[in-house]
């Protein structure tokens, strides 16, 4: 659905900007909630509608307010109901994102016979026969932007753990349980927590020699079917960071995505040779 403020109708319809309609008014207030923890938007609507007719109609369940959303970041596009004159509607997590553009509007839900409200310009004559779906009522469309959910840490869904099983410098994955084990031996286990604790140069060495290719193997994984590792704790919010940073789990680019997922580790890697280079003087 297209609509502007140059389109013409073949039968009265209240606008702002219009002359179809004159001594009424229609405006609607919309009021975003965000709960950032349920990652769940709410919109609420308080309607003035002064032309009675519209207000019969709406009364009689001839006609119904909503909006028309649209979304272009999530490709969300929906003609919404609302309760009126007041009313909200809660959306599914991740549903709206980033710009939102919202257009109030009144539209028939049963066929009208001669519509002409109280008001209309001559033009319409005797007025016109109206099919559901069509608009008697528009207001100035509104923006609003939804906050994008904090990407959830990748870190926190991993461990680390020594075991005598595996050799020296080397390390293994164990992705069955709550969080994905990272398995190394003692002497190893000792060097890597230790780079992790001291500064933020050190611990992007880390993130790099041994988070990359640990998530990338995870990838490789999960892109052989995650339904084994559904129940999982760990999964779902490494679903969700995918998810949000449009990482495909069904066809990964391995290197590129870890890389992605990580927050783009290397970045961290030039504040280690700035570090080295002072040292060296």
């Amino acid at each position: 659905m297209k609509i502007s403020e140059t389109t013409s109708y073949p039968h009265p319809v209240l606008a702002p900007w219009s002359s179809d309609v004159a001594g009424s008014t229609f405006t609607a207030e919309l009021t975003l909630r965000e709960d950032g923890a349920a990652q769940q938007i709410d919109i609420h609507s308080q309607v003035r509608l002064d032309q009675p007719d519209l207000v019969t109609l709406i009364e009689n369940g001839d006609a119904a307010f909503g909006c028309f959303i649209t979304c272009v970041s999530t490709g969300f596009r929906r003609m919404q109901r609302f309760g009126y004159p007041s009313g909200s509607h809660q959306f599914a997590p991740g549903a709206l994102l980033g710009r939102v553009r919202l257009r109030p509007m009144i539209w028939a839900v049963r066929p009208i016979e001669g519509w002409l409200p109280t008001g209309a310009h001559s033009e319409f004559g005797r007025g016109a026969d109206i099919e559901p779906g069509q608009i008697l009522a528009l207001d100035d469309e509104q923006r609003v932007d939804v906050l994008r959910p904090p990407l959830p840490s990748i870190e926190s869904i991993f461990e680390i753990f020594s075991s005598t099983e595996v050799a020296d410098s080397e390390f293994d994955i164990d992705m069955a349980g709550d969080r994905i084990n990272i398995l190394m031996s003692e002497p190893t286990y000792s060097l890597v927590q230790g780079l992790r604790q001291t500064t933020e140069s050190t611990r992007s060495a880390v993130m790099n020699a041994l988070f990359v290719p640990v998530v990338m193997q995870v990838l490789s994984q999960i892109a052989t079917g995650d339904e084994q590792f559904s129940s999982c704790r760990w999964f779902e919010p490494f679903r969700k960071r995918s998810e949000l940073l449009d990482v495909d789990l069904k066809t990964p680019s391995l290197l590129t995505d870890a890389q992605l997922l990580l927050g783009k580790p290397f970045n961290g890697l030039s504040r280690l040779v700035d570090v080295e280079e002072i040292d060296d003087e």
